[in-house]
């Protein structure tokens, strides 16, 4: 597994991010500036990271797995480990049915109550 070099993870721009961290150049980091990843923390392969989150000191977030922190976030403590393909969702749509489910749909659009 490759790993970005220190440049690279400064480059990003997190909100924090401790030492001796590791992060796969497979995995996907979005809105970086909203990420905090304390001491000697590992992201594997294929992993998407997304949103309000902190993660702890010595966590492992193991290959294919989805953190998506949202604006209300999503808090690992130290010495957490997320087994392969683990998926963290601090928030959802509104399945109810009065509202559309697809992120693609403007809110204008998706927030009208619907009748069939």
């Amino acid at each position: 597994m490759a790993y970005l070099n220190s440049e690279q993870l400064r480059e990003m721009g997190f909100k924090s991010l401790g030492k001796n961290v590791k992060i796969s150049d497979k995995a996907s980091i979005y809105n970086a500036d909203q990420i905090e990843i304390g001491d000697n923390s590992r992201i594997d392969d294929f992993c998407i990271i997304s949103g309000h989150i902190q993660i702890g000191s010595y966590c492992h977030i193991t290959p294919m797995c989805l953190l998506a922190g949202g604006i209300k976030g999503i808090q690992l403590e130290d010495f957490c480990t997320l087994a392969y393909g683990v998926k963290v969702f601090s928030q959802s749509d509104d399945y109810s049915g009065e509202t559309m489910v697809n992120s693609l749909i403007p809110k204008n659009i998706r927030m009208r109550k619907w009748r069939r």
